[in-house]
């Protein structure tokens, strides 16, 4: 009976059946058996739920893959294009670190190109300005986010549950176990970190003056060209161009053209650190965000409020002679703001407007609104307007007041293919320009000369030719008829087996100063032991009530032989005729060039 009660029953039966056996020692199994069968039928709940459940939240909100090498897509002036963007976390002040290697090379061979700082951001792409480079970057080649930023994008994706991890660690040092395996190895500072490039040289100048029988004066002076990046690990760099006398025998009545040419130099000590809201400059320089003040020898300073949004103030003499209200001791002081959104190979739109005031000798001369717009749609279409609105001052003006539109520019190109573009322009000038006419004939001051609406067309010939040409009516105040304005220009990057670089310009114009035309044309050529020849001649002619130059021929030929590899020499004679000024010039000039 036993045996066929075992065989019969079930699991149950034959556990009572034991426990009877058994005693106390099979109850306390049984009550086990009784709380795992229910801790197992929980888990397999849980399990159940979670296969469910998981699989949908990855199907509504997928991670995409998140690259750390990152590619370089088109390179610009001064700017690269890499092909990443907003989608994948980048933001306009990340650090940007751009590498090459070779085809099969190792990857200890890896060079540094350039490091760049992110500007502005579309989804898929990024516009990196290049802050300092030791070579030219090409397409194709690999950038990197600086640690920080990619720590940083790495916590964003995590804030915006975008991308799960069981645990995210940070090293405030670096990981310690690649710091472990590089403990030895050399690691030399980065490229741009103090470095110094450029040339320095002392000159002697003779004037000879033909209108005054033995009449000549000579002077010795300097040359500095120095870009000088990241001093001393600092955010400050140094760069540009700066010329000057030294010592003077005899000081010309009057300044000569290479005098005037000079004067057109920039140098400055700047400051742009990426992870800061602020950058300063000082020197001789070009306003970032307002290249139509001109040149102002003084300083800046400017703070980044929201990611589109920079005030700033400014403060310095003009000391440009190619600018329209040119003088001496006039000095201008500024605030502005600036609006700028968009990216580069989409579309960018920049914006400023600020207020001056300028002075001469310290003494209230001019107070006057300025507005400058820069919008472009990739490398296709673009319109660049500036304009400047004086405020007239009863005491300053004769009883006269309001505002008056004292000049305006305003272009628009189009590029429908790579070779060709047109363009449309529209200047207005109001009163009379103080800049020196003496430099027409060198083409520094062609913005002035069209009045009214011209429009133009700039052709790529060949990889080698480029002309273009610019036409236009204009009318002067108290002129019956409109007159043509007209300019041509013709460059030859390489004349055929002569290997020259030639350059021609025609300029008939009718503006509100006067009305005149020049020509002049330049050669140079390269030689393979280090020599550069250079000749550069013009003839130019001009009517006007408010210059005695009225023509004038001149003719400049420069020689610049590399000897060694740090040293150089250099000579330039000038000949200039003209009613005004009669004279030749020659400079000689040793120097030492440093860095690469």
């Amino acid at each position: 009976m036993r045996r066929r009660s075992l065989a019969s029953g079930g699991p149950q039966n034959g556990m009572k059946t034991r426990c009877r056996a058994g005693g106390f020692a099979c109850q306390l199994l049984g009550r086990a058996w009784r709380s795992f069968r229910a801790k197992a039928l929980g888990a397999a709940a849980l399990l159940v739920f979670l296969s469910s459940a998981l699989p949908a939240q990855s199907q509504n909100a997928p991670a995409p893959a998140r690259r750390t090498v990152l590619s370089v897509r088109y390179v610009a002036q001064g700017a690269v294009y890499i092909d990443a963007g907003s989608a994948e976390g980048i933001v306009p002040g990340m650090v940007v670190e751009i590498t090459r290697l070779a085809p099969g090379a190792a990857a200890v061979d890896r060079k540094a190109v350039a490091t760049a700082v992110v500007t502005s951001v579309s989804t898929a792409s990024a516009v990196c300005e290049i802050q300092s480079k030791t070579l030219e970057p090409v397409k194709g080649d690999e950038a990197r986010l600086g640690a920080a930023d990619e720590i940083g994008r790495v916590r964003s994706e995590v804030n915006q549950g975008r991308r799960h991890y069981l645990q995210v660690l940070e090293f405030s040092e670096g990981d310690p176990l690649d710091e472990e395996l590089r403990e030895y190895v050399p690691r030399p500072p980065a490229a741009e970190i103090n470095r110094m490039r450029g040339r320095i040289s002392f000159e002697r100048t003779m004037l000879v003056n033909h209108d005054t029988s033995s009449a000549s004066s000579a002077q010795n002076g300097a040359v500095i060209r120095i870009d000088w990046t990241r001093i001393n690990g600092s955010y400050w760099t140094l760069t540009g161009y700066w010329r000057g006398s030294l010592t003077s025998t005899q000081s010309p009545a009057q300044a000569t053209l290479l005098d005037l040419m000079n004067r057109t130099y920039q140098i400055g000590l700047f400051y742009a650190n990426p992870n800061s809201a602020w950058r300063f400059g000082v020197g001789r320089m070009i306003l970032p965000w307002a290249s139509s003040l001109g040149a102002i020898d003084g300083a800046f300073a400017a703070r980044k409020l929201t990611r589109r949004v920079t005030v700033g103030a400014f403060a310095g003499s003009n000391p440009d002679p190619t600018q329209w209200s040119y003088a001496p001791n006039q000095q201008t002081a500024g605030a502005f703001v600036n609006y700028e959104t968009g990216s580069y190979d989409a579309t960018h739109w920049s914006s400023t407007a600020g207020l001056a005031f300028q002075r001469a000798h310290w003494r209230p001369e001019r107070q006057f609104l300025f507005i400058e717009n820069n919008y472009s749609i990739g490398r296709t279409f673009a319109i660049f307007q500036t304009a400047q609105v004086d405020y007239r001052d009863p005491k300053l003006m004769n009883g006269q007041t309001g505002a008056q539109l004292s000049q305006s520019f305003l272009t628009v190109r189009y590029r429908p293919v790579k070779r060709v573009s047109f363009d449309v322009s529209d200047n207005y000038f109001r009163g009379v320009p103080t800049f020196d006419t003496r430099l027409l004939g060198t083409g520094l001051l062609d913005q002035y000369l069209f009045t009214g609406v011209s429009g133009g067309l700039h052709v790529d010939v060949t990889s080698n030719l480029t002309l273009s040409g610019n036409w236009g009516n204009s009318r002067r105040n108290g002129d019956t008829s409109h007159a043509l304005n007209q300019a041509y220009r013709a460059s030859w990057r390489r004349l055929p087996i002569l290997n020259l670089r030639m350059d021609a310009h025609y300029n008939s114009f009718n503006s509100s100063f006067g009305t005149g035309s020049y020509e002049s044309a330049g050669l140079s050529r390269e030689f393979g032991d280090g020599l550069r020849l250079q000749f550069q001649g013009g003839v130019q002619n001009i009517q006007s009530a408010y210059s005695t130059q009225s023509r004038a021929r001149f003719f400049e030929s420069t020689a610049d032989w590399q000897v060694g590899r740090h040293y150089f020499v250099m000579g330039t004679w000038l000949n200039y005729r003209g009613a005004a000024q009669n004279y030749e010039q020659i400079s000689l000039s040793l120097g030492y060039r440093f860095g690469k």
